[in-house]
């Protein structure tokens, strides 16, 4: 191979860096708080691969990470760099699954167990007779969304602010589930070095 050959070979590599940076940046502006296997599986990728582009995009002020102790394995989570999370006590429901004739300015939401909680826009008499912990959401509705707002002491009992959620609906009711708690970890940089 020739002097002339190999001299452009750092400046191709930057160039599918690049592409492979612009691929992923793309995947968490549209999924944010994905994790990198999540990121892999959904590009079909190698986590190295993108665990490597996005330590780049994380040099270029693009993204950031949050690492997250969950179910005993370390997790990165990427975000946008620009990225506010929502308060995790609201939750939205795309209109479409809902009858919106059902839902006013007030939901009753209860302690259906202790992973899960019901929101119904009216009485359930199951779940007030057996909840241990019952109040009421402000909801609103919004162009194509029902957000529901649940009461402080809901997102305190059930921890929201470090657990991830599902929603599902059944009926006129929304049952929001408690997957996992996750908890922040602080992981010393890499880069520092030892005095």
């Amino acid at each position: 191979m020739t002097r002339s050959m190999t001299a452009g070979a750092p400046e191709y590599m930057r160039e599918i860096g690049r592409k492979t940076d612009d691929v992923v940046l793309a995947e968490v502006k549209k999924h944010p708080g994905l994790g990198i296997n999540e990121i892999a599986a959904i590009l079909g990728w190698t986590n190295g691969k993108v665990d490597g582009s996005v330590n780049r995009l994380i040099s270029q002020r693009k993204v950031k990470v949050q690492h997250f102790s969950k179910r005993g394995m370390l997790v990165k989570k990427v975000y946008p760099i620009d990225y506010e999370s929502k308060p995790r006590e609201l939750f939205e429901i795309p209109k479409e699954l809902i009858q919106e004739n059902l839902w006013s300015k007030k939901a009753n939401v209860y302690a259906v167990s202790r992973s899960t909680i019901g929101v119904s826009p009216a009485i359930k008499k199951e779940w007030e007779q057996k909840s241990p912990m019952k109040d009421q959401a402000e909801t609103t509705i919004a162009e194509d969304t029902l957000r529901i707002k649940l009461p402080k002491i809901f997102a305190d009992f059930y921890h929201l602010e470090n657990s991830e959620t599902s929603l599902s609906v059944i009926g006129d009711s929304i049952i929001i589930t408690v997957e996992a708690t996750v908890i922040p970890v602080d992981v010393p940089n890499r880069r520092t070095k030892n005095k």
